[in-house]
């Protein structure tokens, strides 16, 4: 995995296929799933390219449970990496998720934010609906259509 944190646009593709091998070949043994996503969200954590952590965080999207929440929430207010965080964590069926999600609403700003209003209204967070109202009057009117939007999904998934 430590070569992962080197991967690069246009990089030798052969390094994410074998990670990819690893992933299908454990899927029925929890415990080594467990260990490829730990193995994931160190290099993850660490200062690898932008690629190498949008790679992963499409493999946690696939693989995530509770244990990469943390790792993925300290990414939803970074510009950058908020969309492949809120990627994972959309797909990871963990109430903790909804959690980091709640969390970082306050704290995102402009694109990221709206981005974490739609997933949190994707993954039908009821407990988001307060945060989401307060937002639907927002004078932000992107924001405030995302979290329109947003309030329609969840009543919807009721």
């Amino acid at each position: 995995m430590t070569k992962l944190k080197a991967y690069d646009w246009g990089g030798d593709r052969g390094l994410l296929a074998g990670i990819d091998e690893l992933i299908v070949a454990a899927q029925a043994d929890k415990d080594k799933l467990a260990e490829i996503e730990q193995a994931l969200v160190g290099v993850l954590q660490s200062d690898a390219k932008l690629p190498a952590k949008e790679y992963i965080c499409r493999k946690l999207a696939l693989i995530g449970t509770a244990g990469c929440v943390p790792a993925l929430g300290e990414m939803l207010c970074d510009a950058e990496l908020s969309d492949c965080a809120r990627f994972a964590l959309e797909a990871i069926p963990d109430a903790s998720a909804d959690e980091v999600l709640r969390g970082a609403l306050d704290e995102a700003e402009g694109v990221a934010r709206v981005g974490i209003v739609n997933t949190l209204g994707e993954r039908g967070d009821q407990k988001s609906v307060p945060a989401l109202q307060e937002l639907g009057g927002s004078s932000d009117e992107v924001l405030s259509k995302a979290a329109r939007a947003a309030l329609r999904k969840i009543a919807q998934s009721e």
